[in-house]
This record gives structure tokens, C-alpha cells and sequence, in this order.
């Protein structure tokens, strides 16, 4: 596809755990253009090799005082078709790039929190709905929700801003799509939570640590995955079907599961296979692994999402639960600096000062790491071996009546 063909996207974020994921799978499509913009930094995982020399980058920090300034001299008069905001927690940043970009989009996908039904008026439902996020009119219980849940607050801040900018727009000409997010499951979590709990079953038998949770509250959580894929989706449908259906929509978007912390751990630890282990799984409100689930209300009503007109298809969570922790067994020996990372957030959270459980944790993991990086090229090599394939050719040389047969190596292309 020509360079002018395809549709143009302007990244807010973009090398982080969600942003870095939909990245990829717009790449993978061929058919996006995309300028990232963020802070600079690739140093997570591998968002330096498999990112950033396939897009465009700007370098800004949203936050600083010169951002619109710096935004504005770098993007020029450049249109874009869509922009995805991975990157803002407070509508200041929003309101900047609004302006910096002024008319020049089409599509505005933000990417919100199951967070905002925290700030808002309890309902008697069971699940949170799109239609539930409505604001206390009473300043006393305003405020109160507001300092109870601040990112909440914040990110519907950002919503209401956008919502608002889009109904002012005298032309009337772009759109928003708001996509309400529980907490985040998959590979490449910058937060750590997933790698903290798996190191924890995995490596029980050296921390003789009980896991903990803090609550038993039922509730949604996504595949990263999925998010992105969903992403791609509504750009296809929006800018290569010209499908008008996501226009000014507010989407919850979640597993279709609603579980609880120790549901979720459980799984974890039938799919490592340390179901014999038994592990204690203790309730602790105070523990410092207070990770899942982030929020109170519970779970997300998805059905507007996953109705024929939205399709939304969310991967079974025991799927969600089996690739994530082949990724991060895969992880230990591929990402070191993150390993040694997650080791010491564990020491300092469950070992104290226990030199000696430390000591053996280390050289479980550091055991472990070996293993699974051997294992891993062993993998590596048998599956090159299966890209070869011996194709017998007959060649029939009609001069001397010589049948030989020769072998073919061939590479699949994969």
C-alpha cells in the first residue's frame, strides 16, 4: 500500500503496555501511518526494536509548561485522520492538543477507565453501564468522591472536556470514541502486577509467603490484546469501510467473565500447573500486594460492546490467563533487567530483611531463568527445522531415459 494511501494516526503514548501493543497491530496491518508521541523513553521491554524504528516519533512531554509550544512547531500544519490518546490523565493535556490540532482529525479514540464509575452516583446495578457515569450534583458528596478516587475523577474529567469541545465544534467535524478499560492483563505490563503475583506462585516453595488479597469483590478485567485488535477494528470499520457507527460512542470493553482476585490467582496457579502445591491464599486488607482489582463498584456491563453492531469478542480469560503466563515464563530469560527488577520489588515487599529465603529465591529464579532461556532457543531451533521443507523433484532428463531425483531445500515464508 502507497505511503499516501494509508490512513494517518497520531500516537499520544504509544511505546507504553497498552499504547505499545495497538501500535503493533496497526503496524502489522499495513495500512496506518503513525507519528508517536510521547516522552522519549523506550527502555520497557522491547518497544526500542519493535516500535520506534517503524514510526514516526515526536518528543514532548505533555505536562510541561512549553508542550503546546514544542507540539505545535513539530506537527506543523500535518492532517491526520485519527488520533489515539493513550497518555492523558487530566484534561489539560487533552485541551492542548485540541488545540495544536484545532480541525485537522477525524476520529478521536481515547482510552478511559472503569475507573469513572467510581466518582459517580452508586446504582442499584449489578454491572456498570455506559449510562451509569453521572456526576453527584451535591458539592459535599462531589468532593468526597473526587478525593476518594482522583484517577477516576480525572479521566472523566478528560471525557467530559471531549465530549463537550465536540458538541462546540461549529463544523461538526470529527468524532470521539471513549473506551472504558477494567484493569489491564498481558504481557509487557509496565505496572509489574502480573509478574509480581506469577514470580509469587511460581517461586512459593523458596518465599513461603500465603498470597494475599485484599477484597473478594467480583470484577472485569481485559487482554491487552484484545484492546488493541478492538483499536484496529474501528479504525477499519471508521477509515477503510468509512462505517460511521463508532461516531460520539462510549463503549465498556472487558473479558466477559466477572471474577475475583483469588478466582483470578487460582487460575493462575492451575495453569503453572502448582495446583499440588496448595497455597494458601489468605485475605489481608492491609497486605502491600493490594494490585487487583483496582476499583469497588464491580464488574462492567459490556453488552452494548459485544452487540452485532459494535462486536466486541473478547478472548476467554483462561486463554487470557494461559498466554500470559507462557509470556512471562518466556520473559525471565529474555528480559534480565526486568527480571532483576521484579525480583527486588519482591524482596522488598515480601522477604524484609530474610537474607537467607532471599538467597534461595535468587537462585531459584536465576535457575529458572537458565532453564527457561534453554529451553527456549531449544524451541527456537526445532521450529527452524520445521520451516524446512524437503520437496522431492523428479527431473526427467528425456535424452538418455535418466530419472534422478533431487531434493529441494526450501525456506517457508512465514
Amino acid at each position: 500500500m502507497a505511503e499516501s494511501s494509508k490512513t494517518k494516526v497520531l500516537v499520544f503514548g504509544g511505546n507504553g503496555f497498552i499504547g505499545g501493543e495497538t501500535v503493533v497491530e496497526l503496524l502489522a496491518l499495513h495500512a496506518f501511518d503513525i507519528t508517536v508521541v510521547n516522552r522519549g523513553n523506550w527502555k520497557d521491554y522491547d518497544s526500542n526494536i519493535r516500535i520506534r524504528p517503524f514510526v514516526k516519533t515526536i518528543n514532548v512531554d505533555r505536562k510541561s509548561s512549553d508542550a503546546v509550544e514544542k507540539l505545535r512547531n513539530t506537527i506543523g500544519d500535518e492532517q491526520f485522520d485519527a488520533v489515539i490518546d493513550f497518555s492523558a490523565y487530566d484534561s489539560g493535556v487533552v485541551k492542548d492538543a485540541l488545540k495544536v490540532l484545532e480541525d485537522r482529525f477525524r476520529l478521536y479514540i481515547y482510552i478511559s477507565t472503569d475507573s469513572v464509575y467510581e466518582v459517580c452516583l452508586p446504582t442499584s446495578n449489578e454491572l456498570s453501564s455506559e449510562t451509569d457515569s453521572i456526576r453527584p450534583t451535591d458539592s459535599d458528596e462531589y468532593e468526597s468522591l473526587r478525593r476518594k478516587d482522583s484517577y477516576g475523577h480525572k479521566k472523566l474529567k478528560v471525557e467530559e472536556h471531549l465530549i463537550e469541545w465536540q458538541s462546540k465544534t461549529k463544523a461538526n467535524n470529527w468524532s470521539y470514541v471513549i473506551l472504558r478499560l477494567p484493569d489491564v492483563l498481558g504481557p509487557r505490563d509496565s505496572t509489574d502486577r502480573w509478574w509480581f503475583y506469577q514470580m509469587w506462585i511460581q517461586f512459593y516453595s523458596s518465599i513461603q509467603k500465603p498470597l494475599e488479597i485484599s477484597t473478594h469483590l467480583r470484577s472485569s478485567y481485559i487482554y491487552v490484546n484484545d484492546i488493541a485488535r478492538y483499536i484496529a477494528y474501528i479504525l477499519s470499520k471508521t477509515f477503510l469501510d468509512s462505517s460511521t457507527i463508532f461516531f460520539n460512542q462510549i463503549l465498556n470493553i472487558a473479558c466477559t467473565e466477572i471474577v475475583s482476585i483469588h478466582d483470578l490467582l487460582s487460575v493462575i496457579i492451575g495453569e503453572l500447573n502448582l495446583t499440588d502445591l496448595r497455597m494458601p491464599i489468605r485475605y489481608n486488607p492491609n497486605t502491600d500486594a493490594d494490585f487487583f482489582p483496582s476499583v469497588t463498584r464491580g464488574g462492567l456491563n459490556i453488552s452494548k460492546a459485544s452487540s452485532a453492531q459494535y462486536n466486541w469478542k473478547p478472548t476467554p480469560l483462561k486463554q487470557v490467563v494461559r498466554e500470559t503466563v507462557q509470556w512471562y515464563n518466556d520473559a525471565y530469560g529474555l528480559y534480565p533487567n526486568e527480571r532483576s527488577h521484579m525480583v527486588k520489588r519482591i524482596r522488598r515487599s515480601l522477604l524484609k530483611d530474610d537474607e537467607t529465603t532471599y538467597g534461595k529465591f535468587l537462585y531459584d529464579v536465576n535457575r529458572y531463568s537458565t532453564q527457561s532461556t534453554i529451553k527456549r532457543k531449544r524451541d527456537d531451533r526445532e521450529e527452524d527445522e520445521k520451516k524446512i521443507v524437503i520437496v522431492d523433484h523428479i527431473d526427467v532428463r528425456s535424452d538418455y531415459g535418466d530419472h534422478r531425483q533431487q531434493k529441494v531445500l526450501k525456506h517457508n515464508e512465514m
